[in-house]
């Protein structure tokens, strides 16, 4: 079988860790792809060898796709959680067991011997996204947590962004609030930036939940507004009411990466959707009072760091085994999008 080590899998992310508060189990991660181009593609070295860095059923499946860029996706999206996971909890890397819910969210199923009660992370999940250029991490120790990135392209025909044609094909999907708020911006692009925004929104909440696919979209409507600048790198933010009732005790934030969208959903365990109830057994911390959890989803949180490839082109494959992980923070300038 594949060996998967830990000693293989080293790296520092100081920057990308932690809230302004004290930010244990806390990580916003994000990495563009298309400033990845490994030579050989899937075919070359560096991909092989950061494809041996998982199980052998994970290598599996990132080899299924035909495409390169959905290979690309599938492979940083299982390296970048099992960092996560060994970062956070501090379990071995190859002692990580990943599972999903019956609506496709991860979890860790043994994520209750890794310390993570005494760490003070009860509740430690996470939620990954991948579309366009970024894939995205997001990790909370408390709360639960969804994130989504919507790409610019996926809602155009021909490279051209048309209202009309979005809704006809997604006029079930928001409601009629949402649909007037997005025809409010009166230029295409502002129309498909909103667009997106709402659409990451509704994606990072059901998967949040747990209960993705499985959740009527129409039932959730969202408010976003622009956030505070205080805020920043998080542009924007959210209210949600769910079959007309407001949901108070949960939180939007949303950050631009570049023409991308992404969207951090955080709320309460309660609201999870588990069909078939693992994901809720590594749940430790589910009761709360009002200002225990006022304290907790008001927290603040960190921006997405920008993750790049570091690879050790000058060194044989023996060698690269015992050298830092090759995942090198890098800063990318946010910018406010109306």
């Amino acid at each position: 079988g594949r060996r998967v080590g830990a000693e293989r899998v080293r790296l520092s992310l100081g920057a990308a860790m932690g809230a302004p508060s004290d930010g244990e189990g806390v990580l916003r991660l994000a990495f563009n792809r298309s400033r990845w181009s490994p030579e050989g593609e899937e075919s070359g070295r560096e991909f092989t060898f950061l494809l041996s860095c998982l199980t052998a059923d994970e290598a599996d499946k990132v080899m299924r796709f035909k495409f390169f860029a959905d290979k690309q996706r599938a492979l940083v999206s299982r390296l970048l959680q099992r960092k996560c996971v060994e970062l956070c909890l501090g379990m071995g890397w190859g002692s990580i067991q990943i599972k999903r819910t019956k609506g496709k969210k991860p979890f860790v199923a043994n994520a209750n011997s890794g310390g993570k009660q005494a760490r003070g992370m009860p509740n430690f999940n996470y939620n990954v996204s991948h579309e366009g250029d970024y894939i995205v991490l997001a990790s909370e120790p408390v709360c639960i947590v969804g994130v989504d990135v919507a790409a610019p392209g996926q809602s155009r025909r021909n490279n051209v962004f048309s209202l009309d044609k979005v809704f006809s094909s997604f006029k079930d999907q928001l409601t009629e609030v949402e649909w007037t708020n997005i025809r409010c911006f009166g230029d295409e692009k502002s129309q498909e930036d909103a667009f997106r925004r709402n659409w990451s929104c509704k994606e990072a909440f059901t998967k949040a939940r747990g209960d993705g696919i499985g959740f009527t979209l129409q039932r959730c409507e969202f408010i976003i507004e622009e956030a505070a600048k205080e805020a920043l790198p998080f542009t924007h933010s959210a209210t949600v009411h769910v079959d007309g009732k407001a949901l108070t005790d949960w939180t939007f934030f949303l950050q631009p990466l570049g023409d991308h969208w992404v969207t951090v959903a955080r709320g309460p365990p309660r609201d999870i959707v588990d069909a078939f109830g693992e994901f809720t057994k590594t749940l430790q911390k589910r009761s709360f009072s009002t200002g225990e959890w006022e304290r907790e989803i008001q927290s603040g949180q960190p921006g997405f760091a920008v993750v790049g490839i570091r690879y050790p082109r000058d060194s044989l494959l023996s060698k690269c085994s015992l050298s830092p992980f090759p995942f090198a923070l890098r800063s990318e300038k946010t910018r406010r999008l109306s």
